[in-house]
């Protein structure tokens, strides 16, 4: 039984002024599928996948979640986007909030749960992130790893069934990488549903299903991580594989 289609995108098109991020991009993702895309910088890989989250708006093709095509009924649009998580490059947590409260808000406001409830879900996620000690702390008093480990538990406290990363690791110390990809693989391996914006490979390599590179705007080769790493198609794909992981 073929799996249920988390995201489809079709012949998306985004322009930026004269300049066009993307260009007829055709991409689908069923659920419980880990996507990574990757690419050299301006490929239009973060352009993608704001798109799909809609902080971008989109000037030609279409989105559809879960079977519902983005655009056409604002309620409709409303109850696929909350099932779509996303993690960011910057944390974007509430300085002069502690760790607990700014998990909690989004499910207070935004689903109308009780705060009694949503410090229960909220702890669970810092469980999950390997933080609960840190919950009374504010962002300041932790590492950059450890703020982005918040960021992530702060979507998954909205409950999503997709989660949308883009460059999680990029704003980090070296050695914090590591920590933020080990609970990014814990989720891929639980069954969430991802796509994946990194150049690190070697997390794409041990969590992805399928690789997808883009390039100028446009979707160049996907593959397997092991067909795309071992005998990439196109020369483009090879060029790139060969600068990043010299590095």
């Amino acid at each position: 039984m073929a799996k249920q289609e988390a995201v489809r995108v079709v012949g998306l098109s985004k322009w930026f002024g004269d300049f066009q991020a993307l260009k007829d991009v055709n991409l689908t993702v069923s659920h419980g599928e880990r996507v990574v895309i990757c690419g050299p910088s301006g490929s239009g890989k973060s352009t993608l996948i704001r798109c799909v989250n809609t902080l971008e708006d989109h000037d030609d093709g279409e989105i559809i979640i879960s079977g519902v095509k983005i655009g056409e009924n604002p309620s409709s649009d409303k109850k696929a986007l909350a099932e779509v998580g996303m993690v960011f490059q910057q944390f974007n947590l509430f300085p002069h909030l502690t760790i607990l409260e700014n998990l909690t808000l989004g499910p207070i406001k935004s689903r109308g749960i009780s705060k009694a409830d949503a410090e229960r879900l909220a702890m669970k996620y810092l469980e999950r992130v390997r933080i609960p000690d840190q919950a009374h702390k504010r962002p300041s008093g932790l590492s950059g790893g450890q703020q982005q480990r918040v960021a992530i538990a702060r979507s998954l406290c909205m409950e999503p069934k997709i989660m949308l990363f883009d460059e999680p690791t990029s704003a980090l110390d070296p050695e914090m990488i590591a920590e933020v990809l080990d609970v990014i693989v814990d989720l891929a391996n639980e069954g969430m549903t991802m796509i994946c914006v990194t150049h690190e490979m070697g997390f794409a390599k041990q969590a992805a299903d399928r690789m997808v590179f883009m390039d100028g705007g446009e979707i160049i080769e996907t593959g397997s991580p092991d067909a795309f790493f071992t005998a990439p198609e196109t020369d483009r794909c090879k060029r790139f594989l060969d600068q990043i992981l010299r590095h």
